[in-house]
């Protein structure tokens, strides 16, 4: 039992400071190939940022993700805790490639579910923005099912991993707001699960966005749809593998509704009118 605790402990800490370490150290050579790529986009503020930054998140768990399998053959690890990494592995790296694609290629003329199936009936244009919806619930499928669900919970846990993606999308159009969304998420999934806390999936997610929100809140870089729907897609992965039934369909409410409101109003405006949302928006905010 001590050696299955002390294989348990190191997994942990491996994954926490491997996502740390590894994204951090990434960022800034990473910043400087974008933009010598010149792959820069005006921010919300007029200013031009490199783009597609969410690829150092990527690679920063990647890097610790691979060594942790290592690792996993050398100390009693329990099972539960690999899997949950090579599910975090498949959905990050899904959500990477289809964010990367609307990063670099992606239509900005539409935005919102609504407005690409608009643009597919009228239009018969089919927009990288459908295409990444699709992948993203396909990736959401995968996922759901590579955790054991079956059944109509794997439709709900799959919508949850999909919508949580989007959701940090839609957060992200301000410095630093889908770092404390992703964060803020962590907080409430500590509180309602001691499963996740006993997840590495959960340490990574948390050492690689602390890692990275620094650069990101004194809006020197921008994650992109590449880092949004990675972190977003991993956030709904630790709530299906981690959280009970209740708490996933809980879950899986507060996305339906939030993306009815977002179709309609802007989430922007609405976190501007609220005091206390806009004081939490600007905090560490430097642009």
């Amino acid at each position: 039992m001590n050696t299955y605790l002390t294989g348990s402990a190191v997994g942990l800490l491996t994954a926490f400071w491997g996502g740390y370490l590894l994204t951090g150290w990434l960022v800034p050579p990473l910043q400087q190939a974008m933009r010598s790529a010149g792959l820069l986009r005006p921010n919300y503020a007029g200013k031009s940022v490199p783009v597609g930054l969410g690829t150092a998140l990527w690679l920063g768990m990647f890097l610790t993700i691979v060594p942790f399998f290592l690792l996993s053959d050398l100390l009693p690890i329990p099972w539960a805790m690999v899997q949950d990494m090579i599910v975090l592995l498949f959905v990050a790296t899904g959500f990477v490639v289809i964010g990367l694609l609307d990063d670099v290629a992606g239509n900005r003329d539409v935005t919102g579910i609504k407005g690409h199936l608009k643009k597919l009936w009228k239009g018969r244009t089919v927009t990288t923005g459908l295409i990444k919806a699709a992948v993203g619930l396909c990736t959401g499928i995968a996922g759901a099912w590579l955790l054991g669900l079956t059944g109509w919970v794997l439709a709900a846990g799959s919508l949850v991993i999909a919508l949580s993606a989007n959701l940090v999308n839609l957060l992200d159009l301000r410095p630093g707001r889908a770092c404390k969304g992703v964060l803020f998420t962590l907080l409430l999934l500590a509180v309602f699960s001691l499963r996740a806390l006993d997840s590495p999936a959960f340490w990574l997610v948390l050492g690689a966005v602390l890692a990275y929100f620094p650069d990101d809140v004194k809006a020197r870089m921008m994650m992109g749809d590449a880092g949004s729907n990675l972190l977003g897609g991993s956030i709904g992965m630790l709530v299906v593998a981690s959280c009970t039934l209740p708490v996933l369909l809980t879950w899986l409410v507060v996305l339906l509704a939030v993306h009815l409101y977002a179709e309609k109003y802007s989430l922007s405006e609405t976190i501007e009118k609220n005091r206390v949302l806009r004081w939490l928006d600007v905090l560490g905010r430097s642009a």
